[in-house]
């Protein structure tokens, strides 16, 4: 009688089947959504920095300023197409003294401007923003530029030891 009741446990008792089926309709439904979200916000998100753009002119040996980066500082940019921005706010060049005056009553703020020149802009416009700046009484003046990546830098020379 032991063997007849092994049998009828075995066939009461199945072994669990793994459940390894995983849906991704449901899955890939909630990453499409999450993707337009980031997406929406993103795009819909405003920028700190002006509208246009300014390609920096490269140089083979900048010198880091950290100081630049600051919320703080004086920032101007002259674009490609003669655009003069003082931090976010587009102005006249006429009008930047001005501004930078209004700016430093704040004794807090470093008393230096920091320039990003497009490398095409005309060199008209960008002294008429170094005119403004010296109109305000500043003489301390950094332009921002990118280091330049070129196949003769990046090569590797032997080094001669002396």
């Amino acid at each position: 009688m032991r063997a007849a009741e092994l049998v009828v446990l075995q066939s009461w008792r199945k072994p669990a089947k793994l459940f390894s089926d995983f849906n991704t309709t449901p899955f890939a439904c909630v990453m499409s959504l999450v993707v337009f979200i980031v997406l929406l916000v993103y795009l819909t998100w405003p920028t700190p920095y002006h509208h246009g753009s300014v390609d920096l002119a490269r140089v083979d040996h900048p010198v880091s300023m950290p100081w630049a980066d600051r919320e703080d500082a004086m920032l101007v940019s002259v674009t490609r197409d003669g655009k003069v921005y003082f931090g976010v706010e587009q102005v006249n060049p006429e009008n930047l003294s001005q501004k930078i005056e209004d700016r430093l009553k704040d004794h807090s703020v470093e008393r230096k401007v920091y320039v990003q020149a497009d490398m095409r802009a005309r060199w008209g416009t960008v002294k008429q923003v170094l005119d403004g700046v010296r109109a305000a009484g500043l003489m301390r003046v950094a332009f921002l530029v990118d280091q330049r990546h070129s196949a003769a830098l990046t090569c590797n020379r032997p080094s001669r030891v002396l």
